[in-house]
This record gives structure tokens, sequence and C-alpha cells, in this order.
């Protein structure tokens, strides 16, 4: 495997390397100091790059910074924290810097950012004496046996300062998308970072409300069971294909890969376990592999803090219109500390989504009320900050007791449907377990993430009376209801090493291997029924499958700063997956229709090969603007179809993309307005498609055609004056196909025609105004605004004929939230889609089971919460 080889190669030598005696100053090291007091900060820093800081009380006293974080030498670190301070510094010696105030200092600040080391002013003996003397009047001393490790991966510039002359500036957000603490503007990846605080205080816990946060990002629930299926940038043909948007929980790939195993399902994780959800736009196939050909989706959990007992207790309710009950939820969360070295973090929630959909065939009201609960445990040891252990483990349950599905027929009502299809339930459990092991070892930063997923899936979705299944189950036994029963566990062990160090003091290295192994087991069960009453119900058919996915992979990534201010950034990754198939059909259905029962099915072994990579050149203007060009690749793995027989393929082929893209972003006005603006270009080949072989007319998937996705997206946030944020998002999308699909698809796709689900307009804005009422009260407003231009539906066939595929026309939805603190406590008030709008999501033609079901953004929503803090 060709960068298997080089990851090894490199892997090996850079112990070498490393070793080779360098300057400390010009050590490139992963920081992530949090904004706060500088005093603490300087003591962080010192333990971070193993030198001395010496400063005098009085001059450092009680200003605060705002932090530091990114890849960076030892005086880019100093700088960043003294930025705005009023102070600078000058080495002393290779071991040694003092802090001085700018108007006092000798040493140009050019010199000490290129690591010379100054003449000392004064004997470092002395100083050092000095500083051991006193805490109040003299020097003070930070070194490595001094400090605290640095805090959580999300700081904020604090603008609240004693001075009303300081300038009003953003919060500066911290994200992982290139599996290290980077400062989002510093990253030369198109990225949106949601603070979990934001849905929480505005109810928005699903991702089909809060989607719309994130330019270029649909979420289309399925019709018949709610999933959410994610697409990004339009990179989707509809349908139960294998996953095209990767998800990760803390690093740790979550879910199946494959379709077959329920892999196009994203897991809805509530927010109060989460410290942000970051999307990646683009594929992501050199740092994370398979099933990310259009981008990725991350949930970052909470970390636990040694530094204080802290905790959070939420209380709140909602009403729904036409809804058949209040909606509820409770929340609570501690992070306790043990001892210096060791922590505990612990969580909770039960929640109850309203329903509002009446079903008028059964006669329930409220019939897509939903019950999710879950916990969270996870726990720190960090004995050194050589070396640290997080341990975590999440859980959630997730219940719907009806379809969402909305009939769009005479004599109904907006919020109504009329068909046993809608009396089903889905019940989802979600469950992560990680261990996150980090150690330094000399120059090399070693991190080893084992993860171990589950996903359960139990669910009956009815068949529509004399359609399909309904139709037949009523010739053959009389009974018109034809619920499938669907029982999956998908099993999925992940295990990643990496190493990352800096290689001289100009080259960033990042490298590592990967393993992956999931099992998914599926029985799929059709039962005959009495719609009105579930009554006589008669398993007549069961369909028992197992697939299996392993994959092995091995990944480098190299970052050559050619000056400060370029550097390009050259990755690549080698992967081998290999897959299974069984299936055994038992019941009346497999004697009717396939001779006997049970009836087993050949089964299918595949094994294929991938290779993706990136180009990453990045320029700076400026500490705080960037211009980068990126071309990067990802793949989404093929695999055996189900059913083999005669006259279909037993396997699909990956398909592929490539992704051309330019950005800008940046700070400007001392960090007022942030803005990020990319222009892309992506080249999808090889698309898996659902077909239908022409003799037996069978369907199964393959391997055809061509499409593209182009499009601008540009993102700004501004702090114009102090308490008031505006923030903004526009996109343009072109995702199209540029082949046909092939004559034995199962439906047909013509040169031009639009991919399914994607607008080719879509914005958002949104405002808040913090202000004070008091010297400990204060109050807080705010809305947003969210459009979603018109999109096409799934591709269409219904032989002879090509219907039209259904049109879902564009909306606009409006939320408003507001609130007030006192001290610890914090009342938030929401009402979120404010015009009552029937946002269509998905449904209409081309759909199953019903033309005229369709799936709406929820109807307005008002509750309040009231959440206290220790």
């Amino acid at each position: 495997m060709r960068i298997a080889v080089l990851a090894a190669a490199i892997c090996l030598s850079i112990v070498g390397l490393s070793a080779a005696g360098e300057s400390k100053a010009s050590i490139r090291k992963d920081t992530n100091i949090p904004a706060g007091g500088l005093g603490p900060a300087l003591q962080t820093l010192a333990k971070t790059y193993d030198f001395q800081v010496l400063y005098r009380t009085e001059v450092v006293g009680e200003l605060r910074t705002q932090g530091a974080v990114g890849t960076m030498t030892a005086p880019e670190a100093l700088k960043q924290v003294l930025s705005g301070t009023g102070l600078s510094f000058k080495y002393l010696d290779d071991n040694t810097v003092t802090i001085i105030s700018v108007a006092t200092s000798a040493t140009p600040l050019s010199s000490a950012q290129s690591g010379e080391a100054a003449a000392p002013a004064q004997d470092v003996n002395v100083a050092q004496k000095e500083g051991k003397k006193s805490s109040s009047g003299g020097f003070l001393l930070a070194q490595v046996a001094q400090g605290a490790p640095a805090g959580p991966a999300s700081v904020e510039r604090k603008s609240e300062q004693s001075s009303a002359s300081k300038p009003v500036t953003l919060e500066e957000v911290i994200v992982t998308a290139q599996k290290r603490n980077e400062r989002l503007q510093d990253v030369p990846v198109p990225v949106t970072a949601i603070s979990t605080d934001t849905l929480l205080a505005s109810n928005q816990l699903r991702l089909q409300d809060y989607y719309t946060m994130v330019p270029g990002l649909d979420v289309t629930p399925d019709d018949a069971r709610g999933f959410p299926l994610l697409t990004i940038r339009g990179i989707t043909t509809g349908g139960y294909t294998n996953p095209s948007v990767g998800i990760t929980v803390d690093d740790v790939p979550y879910g199946s890969s494959t379709s077959l195993g329920f892999g196009f399902a994203a897991p809805d994780i509530d927010p109060s376990d989460l410290a942000s959800v970051e999307v990646l736009r683009g594929p992501q196939g050199t740092l994370y592999g398979a099933s990310s050909i259009g981008g990725l989706v991350k949930f970052v959990t909470v970390d636990p803090s040694t530094t204080e007992l802290s905790g959070r207790v939420e209380a709140g309710t909602s009403g729904v219109v036409n809804g058949a009950e209040m909606g509820y939820n409770f929340r609570g969360s501690v992070n306790l500390p043990l001892t210096d070295t060791w922590a505990i973090r612990a969580s909770g929630f039960t929640r109850q989504d309203p329903g509002y959909i009446d079903n008028v065939e059964t006669g329930q009201r409220g019939i897509n009320k939903g019950d999710v609960y879950g916990s969270r445990l996870s726990a720190l040891w960090r004995p050194s900050e050589a070396f640290s252990l997080k341990l975590s483990a999440l859980y959630q349950d997730s219940k719907r007791h009806g379809s969402n599905d909305v009939y769009s027929l005479p004599g109904l009502g907006d919020l109504q449907q009329s068909a046993s299809y809608g009396a089903g339930y889905v019940d989802q459990k979600f469950q992560a377990y990680s261990a996150v092991l980090t150690a330094k070892l000399g120059l090399i930063d070693f991190t080893a993430v084992s993860g171990y997923n589950i996903y359960t899936l139990s669910d009956s979705i009815g068949g529509a009376p004399g359609k399909g299944l309904g139709r037949l189950t009523q010739n053959l036994f009389g009974l018109s209801g034809a619920p499938i029963l669907d029982a999956n566990k998908t099993k999925k062990f992940t295990q990643e090493i990496r190493l990352t160090a800096t290689v001289g003091h100009s080259v960033d290295l990042l490298c590592g291997a990967f393993y992956t192994h999931e099992h998914s087991p599926v029985l799929e069960t059709l039962v005959a029924e009495n719609p009105a009453t579930g009554a006589t119900p008669l398993d007549w058919g069961a369909f028992n499958w197992a697939v299996t996915y392993a994959e092995y992979a091995a990944f480098a990534d190299l970052t050559f700063h050619l000056s400060d201010r370029f550097d390009i950034q050259v990755g690549g990754r080698e992967s081998h997956n290999r897959q299974t198939f069984e299936e055994v059909d038992s019941g009346q259905y497999a004697t009717m229709f396939e001779g006997a029962s049970p009836f087993v099915y050949p089964p299918v072994d595949t094994s294929e090969n991938a290779f993706t990579y990136l180009v990453t050149p990045r320029f700076k203007l400026s500490p705080d603007l960037m211009l980068y060009a990126r071309l990067a690749s990802g793949f989404r793995p093929g695999g055996p179809n189900a059913s083999p027989t005669l006259g279909v393929p037993p396997a699909f082929d990956p398909d592929k993309t490539q992704n051309y893209e330019i950005g800008v972003k940046g700070d400007v006005l001392n960090h007022a307005i942030s803005f990020d603006a990319s222009v892309y270009y992506i080249d999808w080949k090889n698309i898996q498609l659902y077909l239908t072989d022409p003799t037996t007319f069978l369907s199964y998937y393959g391997n055809g055609s061509r499409a593209k996705s182009q499009g601008v997206e540009l993102s700004m946030e501004s702090k114009p004056l102090s308490g008031l944020t505006l923030a903004t998002w526009v996109a343009w999308s072109d995702a199209v196909l540029t082949e046909n699909f092939p004559p034995n698809s199962a439906v047909p796709g013509f040169s031009d025609d639009r991919l399914p689900d994607s607008s080719r307009f879509s914005g958002n804005f949104s405002v808040r105004q913090d202000f004070p009422l008091g010297s400990s009260v204060s109050a807080f407003v705010g809305g947003s605004v969210s459009y979603v231009g018109d999109r096409l539906g799934v591709f269409t066939y219904a032989p002879p004929a090509v219907p039209p595929r259904q049109v879902l026309p564009g909306y606009t939805k409006a939320d408003l939230h507001g609130g007030a603190r006192y001290d610890s406590w914090t009342l938030n008030f929401f009402v979120n889609n404010v015009a009552d709008r029937r946002g269509a999501l998905t449904g209409g033609l081309g759909t199953s089971p019903t033309p005229y079901g369709f799936n709406y953004i929820q109807p307005r929503t008002v509750g309040l919460s009231v959440v206290k803090t220790f």
C-alpha cells in the first residue's frame, strides 16, 4: 500500500529527526491556552514549552489575555498571549524569557519573534533569586514545576474589560477539524462550529431543527422512520445508499459504513452532552477515511475539568401548534475534581417532544410524540503534562410513537394523516464508548483513540392499504394492514493511533494507522393485520441478513512552513476494506416467491482499495487573515448487493469525489468582524446508483454516471456594539448530473438534472443583544431568519411513464429567543417557527409508500426553561 509504506517510513524516521538538537524557540507545538488571567497563562506557556518566564507582578497585575491556540513556536505563542496587553518580551537566554512593558522594551519585537536570544539585561541567576523572594513586589518566576494545565478547547476574547475604551471583539472559536486544537480562522477547511449553549437556549435539539445554521448542509428526514439523512453540498442521489457524510463522536466514527447496516441514519444526540457540533464541508477522506465524500459532522462532547467543582441543572416546558400534550425537559450535569490530576463528569437528561399530527383513521392525536432520555459519564486522568487518559460512555434512547408524515388529501387538515402507515413506532438506541490516551515521547506527541459504539433499531413502519404490500396482504389474508418490523444492532470497534511532531523547525507531521470492524445483523419481518385495530397480526415473511465491514488504513499529513506566512499541507491515505454479506429468508413469502423456506442466498465477500489525498497551500496576509486553496478527495465504500441471485452483480464499486476550492477567512477591524468565504467545484465519479436488471427486473446497487457540485459560500459575524452580535451566511449551489444514468437504472436521470434535496439558494441571518439591567442582573434577546430555496425530490419512475419529480417549494423560518440572568440563574424563553410555516423537508412524488405524504418543519413551538449553574 503506497501511503502505508510512506507513513511507516516517516513515523520511524521522525524519532531520529526530532531528537536532533535545535533551539527551543524554533520548535512548533500544539498550543491551547484559553482566555483569562495573564499570569496563569504565562505559567501554562512556560510549562508547555519547557522554559522559564520572569516578570514583575506589578507589571502583569490583573491583566487578561485573549489566549493562544494553534501549532506555533514559543515566540509566536508569547506574541499571541501578550497581544493587546501593552506588554512585550525578550529572551535572556535560550531557556529564559522576561516580560516587559512595550514602552520600556529595549529589544525590537521582531528580534524576539525570530527566536534570537537578546543580551541579558542583568544576571539571570540574580533575577531568579529575586523572583523566589517575593510573590508581590519582585519578579515572579513561571517554570515547569508551576502552573495549571490548559483549559477547555473553547476560549473567548474578553470584551468586558475594566476600561470602557477596550475594543468590542468576537468570541474566539476553537475547532478540532484537523485532529488538533486550532483557531477556526487558522484552519484551511470550510468549517462551521455550532455552540450547543445556543441550541439548548432555543430548544433546537435535532439536526433538522438547526441544520439551517450551516451553509451547504441539508437534512432530509426519511419518511418512514424519520431518520435524519444528511447531505453536504448536494452530494446525494437520494434513497438508501451508503452514507455520503461521515459522523464522528469525539473523533470516533459512528454507525455503519453500509446502507445494509442502516448507516444512512445519523444520530440525533441531545446537545446537553455536547460542547459543540462541527460541520466540515467538502470531502475529508485523508484524515477521516470512508464515507466523507460530501463532508463530515463531528459531535464533540464536554471534557471533565480538574480545576473546580461545577454543575448545571435545567427544567423546561414547551407547547406546539395542534399539540396533544405539553413537552418537557430536565437536564443535569456535574463536574467533580477528585484530585489535582483526576476528575469525572456525569450528565443526564430526559425530554418529551410533543406530538402534533393526528391520525384520523385510528383516532390518535399527537401520534408523532417523542420520548428521549440519556446519560453520559466521562473521566479524565492527567498525572502530568506528558500523559493523559480520558474515558467516556454515552447512552441515548430515542423513541417516536408514530410517523411524522402529513397527508395532502382533500378533507384532511394540514397536520393530519389517514392510513395505518402512520401508526408505527421507531425506537433507536445510541451508545458510544471511547478511550483517548495522549503521551509526550520526547518531541513526539502520541495519541491513541479507541472506540466502540452500538446502534440499535427497533421499528414498525406500516404499509398503506391498497398499495404495495397492503394490496398483497389484502388479497392473500383479507387484512389490509402490512407493517414491516425491523430489528437491527450494529456493533462497531475502531482504533486509531497518531504521531505528531515537528521535524526540524519547518515541517509539522501527523501520521498514523486506523482499523475498524463492524457487524450488522438485521431481521425484517412482514406482518398482516387490521389497520384500525392492529388485531390478528400474522407474521408471514422474515428476512434475516448480516453484513460485516472491516477497514485498514495508514495516513500521513505534512505541513511545510516555507516562511512565516506561507505553508503547504500535503496528505495521503491508503485504505483497504473487506465486506461480507449473508441472507436467509423464511416464511410464506419465501415459499411463494423464492420456492423454498428457508431460502439461503449464496454468501458474498468483497475486497477493495482506495487512495485519497489533499494538497492545501495557505498564505497568511496577517496573523488573522489568510488565503488558501484546497485540492482534496474522498471515497465511499462499495460492497455486496442484497439478495444476490442470477443476473444481479454480487457487488458494486466505490465512488469518489474530488474537490477544488479557493477560500479566504479571517478577522478584521480588531476582531470586530469575522468572515469565511469559499468557491468550490466537486467532481463526483462512478456514482453509486439503484439499478434494475432488464431481464429479471431485480433491483440492485451498481455504478454509473457522473455529477458535479459547484458553488459559493460566504459567512460573516460581527460585534459592532457592546453586547450586540450579528451573524449571517449565504450560499449558492449548483449540484447536477453531468452524465445520464445508465439505461438499466431503476429511475431515469439525465445530464443537467438537479440532484435531490439541494437548494440553489439558501441563507441565514441572526442577531442577539445582551444588556445589563443592574449590578447582578442582565437580559438578552435575539432571533434568526433562515431561507431554504426550492428543491427537487428523488428521481421518479413509474413504467411506462416518467412522472415529473416532486418540487419542494422554498420556505422561510423565523425564530425568536430571549431571557434574563440573575447571579447563577438563567431564564430562557423561545418561539420557534414564529409564522407557523409548513416548510416541506421531503415527500411527494417518488416516495414510498404515499405520493401525498409530506414531512414538514415543526409548527410554531413556544416554551421556556430555567437553568441553575454552580
